[in-house]
């Protein structure tokens, strides 16, 4: 009988070994949270401000309903100044997503992302918008971590589209989910634009910037005159490029008119002859950026004095608009290099070399 226990015990530990291995050497580019034993148990996940605080920030919390029955939530640092401001939208606690063999993100995560940038939080702004009362209330509890120079939390409950989550990479749906989500991004960046001078635009569903990511789109921008919206590659996974909506147009009689009867071939001859971002940056350094016809939205950096100007995100197609109908292309952020385009510092690029953000497994 003893030594059945023994047997029953060594078959056990083998089996308790074999899991662990199983769930924490998983060779596909996973998660941080299952990638060791520690990071398993959430003892890795959480990225160290390094910033010290001159002083011990007082804040002030606000919250009101506006007339359009919009709630709103504002929490500001007592002498701080901001000179960037993040954006996210977020339907409700499922958007942040998750990883394989990952538990569900949170805002605690996204939160988390920010602190990896290793920019001074006193020096930022985060607003956030949510169709989720739950998540509204998480979120203004989660920011009292951090010393965020200003926050802002918009809770709208007409901001849920009526496309299903599942659903929103079929093609049938994609003009009218990239439209609902247009006017959500200009609700948001309108409604919370202040003095800052850059603007960064962070899915919810992304789980990992590269260093220096956020730093190097501004000093491009101060650099370069033209460079006035930036994005980066996108990777998911072993895809090496996730943002399908980041692109060159290789098809010169493309950029003129486009007669109505050969929109759809139009069209297809974009998607065909295109040049897409791990294209446009082989080769290039950490130093380079590469001039883009459309953006992604993953991750997108925008200067503030277009949004100022009246740059937005289109909610329909505005390539080849005419009066009595939209365009054949450009809805959202494929459409927003087109309408700055002819502002001064409306140039679209994309960073070149190993800059690149990281979407999650799911979605």
């Amino acid at each position: 009988m003893r030594r059945f226990a023994g047997r029953l015990f060594s078959v056990a530990l083998g089996v308790s070994f074999l899991f662990t291995l199983f769930y924490t050497l998983e060779p596909r580019r996973t998660a941080y949270s299952c990638r060791t034993i520690w990071s398993c148990l959430g003892v890795e996940n959480r990225h160290h401000y390094a910033h010290s605080l001159l002083y011990e920030p007082s804040a002030q919390a606000t919250e009101a309903t506006l007339r359009d029955g919009t709630m709103r939530f504002d929490r500001r640092i007592a002498g701080a100044d901001s000179d960037t401001l993040f954006l996210v939208l977020s339907k409700d606690a499922t958007s942040w997503s998750s990883d394989f063999r990952s538990s569900q993100r949170s805002i605690h995560d996204f939160l988390d992302l920010l602190v990896s940038t290793e920019l001074n939080l006193t020096t930022v702004s985060l607003a956030m918008m949510t169709a989720s009362a739950d998540e509204y209330a998480r979120m203004k509890s989660a920011i009292d971590r951090l010393p965020l120079a200003r926050t802002t939390v918009l809770f709208r409950t007409n901001t849920e589209s009526a496309v299903d989550y599942r659903l929103r990479h079929d093609p049938a749906v994609q003009l009218a989910r990239r439209s609902a989500l247009a006017a959500l991004r200009n609700h948001l960046m309108v409604r919370t634009l202040q003095d800052e001078q850059h603007l960064v635009w962070i899915d919810a569903d992304v789980v990992e910037l590269s260093p220096d990511i956020v730093q190097t789109m501004i000093s491009h921008a101060d650099r370069n005159a033209d460079a006035g919206i930036i994005t980066a590659r996108c990777e998911q996974n072993e895809m090496d490029n996730y943002d399908k909506n980041a692109w060159k147009v290789n098809a010169p009689q493309l950029m003129g008119p486009v007669n109505d009867e050969a929109r759809a071939a139009a069209v297809e001859e974009l998607v065909n002859t295109r040049l897409m971002v791990p294209q446009l940056i082989e080769d290039t350094s950490d130093t380079d950026i590469v001039p883009l016809d459309s953006v992604g939205g993953t991750i997108l950096y925008i200067r503030a004095d277009l949004v100022r100007q009246g740059v937005s995100f289109p909610t329909k197609n505005v390539v080849g608009t005419t009066w009595s109908q939209p365009g054949w292309i450009g809805v959202e952020t494929e459409g927003i290099c087109y309408v700055a385009k002819g502002l001064q510092g409306g140039g679209c690029y994309v960073l070149g070399g190993n800059h690149h953000v990281r979407h999650t497994d799911w979605g």
